[in-house]
């Protein structure tokens, strides 16, 4: 059977994670794996490297330079039809969008996802509303916005467009940034996006997430990346992007309900 996807897989330090990755994949022979590991725990490493070998995945040491140095390396070893970068703490409840993804027609196709961020209720998201969040986030372009309000294992990327890496120079707005060139690049090659309600993501933020490491310096950082993300006109000035980010409060507005009430 010929594989059309490719699921790469930037893993650090953690194997029981990436064991439930790996776990939602293995099986589909229309699916190759590939993990890039920047592990510096060696005993971890050992463990992570003796599973992907028992399950005849790739597996290779990561670039330790910068995170999105390793990711643009996966994105890069990519040969199937589509591919999709999923760290180690996302992973899809089904398989249903792989019979859906046409290489001839489809750009990009994004998938729904439920989170549990550390400390709060579970947050869902519907495809409706990353429909929405998307033409908000277009029509002014906002590379500080997450835009399909979701985390990269939500996206699965027409081969064609492997091109469109991540900016080494950003890390809290690294995926947005990302998110936004891929929407533009697929709209300008006339490819089809399409929102896939039938297949969703389960994301579980863990202690050693960007937000954690981050939390320090935060304020700084963020100030500093939309400063960037404006002088690549990336970045609509901050009286647009309160408009855009108060439309993404009324969008949200169920979700967060339900989160807050959730028990």
């Amino acid at each position: 059977m010929q594989k059309i996807l490719s699921v790469l897989i930037p893993t650090y330090n953690n194997n029981e994670s990436l064991k439930k990755v790996l776990d939602s994949y293995v099986g589909d022979k229309r699916i190759e794996i590939l993990v890039s590991d920047d592990s510096d725990d060696e005993d971890k490493k050992m463990l992570i490297k003796d599973m992907c070998k028992k399950a005849n995945i790739i597996y290779f040491d990561g670039p330790k330079s910068s995170p999105a140095e390793n990711w643009n390396m996966l994105i890069k070893m990519a040969e199937t039809p589509f591919f999709v970068l999923n760290h180690h703490d996302d992973y899809p409840v089904n398989l249903d969008f792989l019979n859906e993804l046409d290489k001839d027609k489809l750009g990009l196709m994004i998938l729904p996802c439920t989170s549990k961020p550390i400390g709060k209720n579970i947050r869902i998201i519907e495809s409706w509303q990353q429909y929405l969040f998307t033409k908000v986030c277009s029509f002014f372009k906002n590379g500080s916005l997450n835009m399909v309000l979701a985390p990269t294992a939500s996206v699965i990327i027409n081969k064609k467009f492997k091109n469109i890496l991540f900016d080494p120079k950003l890390k809290w707005f690294v995926d947005a940034e990302w998110y936004l060139k891929l929407f533009q690049t697929v709209k300008i090659n006339k490819h089809m996006i399409r929102f896939y309600p039938f297949s969703r993501i389960f994301s579980i933020q863990l202690n050693t997430s960007l937000t954690k490491s981050l939390s320090g310096i935060l304020k700084e950082q963020i100030k500093n990346e939309k400063k960037y993300l404006y002088e690549k006109k990336l970045y609509p000035g901050n009286f647009i992007h309160f408009f855009q980010f108060s439309l993404l409060g009324i969008i949200l507005l169920k979700t967060k309900l339900k989160q807050t009430l959730s028990l």
